[in-house]
């Protein structure tokens, strides 16, 4: 009997015990300084920029509250530069401005962030391609002088490529025919480093009022002609081989341009576009795409050290300024889907 009743003496402590116990769950841990960092440099230009944020949680407030909020979004001090490398071995060092992209014609987007500044970081200096016997890497370092806190990112960069069709740096110009099964034949000599390519053309056409001849207006559309082509391995130089159904080009046209008898519409010129990207870059923007399964949680990619984000290459190639072949507007004129766009020389 007294066994039974210590028992029960027990157990009525611990029941108290347990209702006594604080049941809120704590889902936010502890402050941690973390950048989010944006950047793919590319030697094909005159400058490369860095997107450098900063991650924030709050356990109190939503963290839509923060979302407009500059100092929930940006460091207000950042130490940020680039070390260069030839084959391993280090050759320079490049710091990296803090510049406003609204400023400088790269707008951010309105929405639920902050977009007053679009803050970035610039590196003005020439980068270089890698060669069949040179890499050149580039190791990207961000510190918070006031905590001491450092995140690093490594890229290497992309070799160039060689274009040989429709259209190479001695010329050549893309033939387009509305005949249902012509191909226009796109070739080019991989870049070292490179593990996908996305080919377009950037179309510009210009709109004229035919009540008033004056009132004019330049459209830009793009055809993607190949859109993640993987290369067959990173050592780059393989000859890439692909052929493209004129169709697309017509489809293009059709599906952006609405039947409008009130304007004339003329082809004035295109860019053709070569994009090459990383393996890094190639695999985080896999984990992007949607998922086609039950499962919708998405894996983390980053490469950044002490960080999130991903710092990576690209190498683009252009031929801009191009006049399209004159066999192309008879085609665009008759073919049965771009006939009523009202195209003419």
């Amino acid at each position: 009997m007294q066994k039974t009743i210590w028992t029960k003496a027990v157990l009525f402590i611990g029941i108290l015990g347990l209702l006594g116990c604080d049941n809120e769950l704590d889902v936010a841990a502890d402050w941690k300084e973390i950048a989010i960092v944006y950047g793919a440099i590319n030697p094909s230009v005159d400058k490369n920029y860095v997107r450098i944020q900063r991650a924030y949680l709050d356990e109190n407030t939503s963290a839509l509250a923060f979302s407009r909020l500059k100092d929930s979004l940006y460091f207000d001090t950042l130490i940020v530069y680039v070390d260069e490398f030839q084959n391993g071995q280090f050759t320079q060092r490049m710091e990296l401005s803090k510049v406003d992209g609204n400023l400088i014609g790269i707008p951010k987007d309105t929405g639920v962030f902050y977009s007053d500044e679009n803050i970035l970081y610039e590196l003005d200096a020439d980068l270089k391609a890698s060669l069949f016997a040179t890499d050149w890497s580039y190791r990207l370092t961000v510190q918070n002088p006031k905590n001491g806190y450092v995140a690093t990112a490594t890229a290497t960069s992309l070799g160039d490529i060689q274009a040989r069709s429709p259209i190479s740096p001695t010329g050549g110009s893309v033939y387009i025919s509305a005949n249902q099964n012509h191909v226009v034949p796109v070739i080019f000599q991989e870049g070292k480093h490179a593990r996908a390519y996305r080919v377009a053309m950037n179309v510009v056409i210009e709109e004229t009022k035919i009540s008033n001849p004056s009132e004019k207006e330049i459209k830009n559309l793009e055809w993607v002609m190949i859109n993640s082509g993987e290369t067959r391995e990173l050592r780059g130089f393989n000859d890439a081989n692909y052929k493209v159904l004129s169709a697309g080009f017509f489809a293009m046209l059709k599906s952006r341009l609405d039947i409008d008898e009130t304007v004339e519409r003329r082809l004035v010129s295109y860019d053709l576009v070569f994009y090459g990207i990383s393996d890094d870059f190639n695999t985080f923007l896999s984990v992007l795409q949607p998922s086609t399964t039950i499962v919708q949680k998405k894996p983390e990619f980053t490469n950044v050290d002490n960080g999130l984000g991903i710092f990576t290459s690209r190498n683009i190639t252009i031929f801009d300024n191009r006049t399209f072949n004159a066999t192309i507007l008879p085609q665009v004129q008759s073919s049965l889907i771009t006939a009523e766009l009202g195209f003419v020389k």
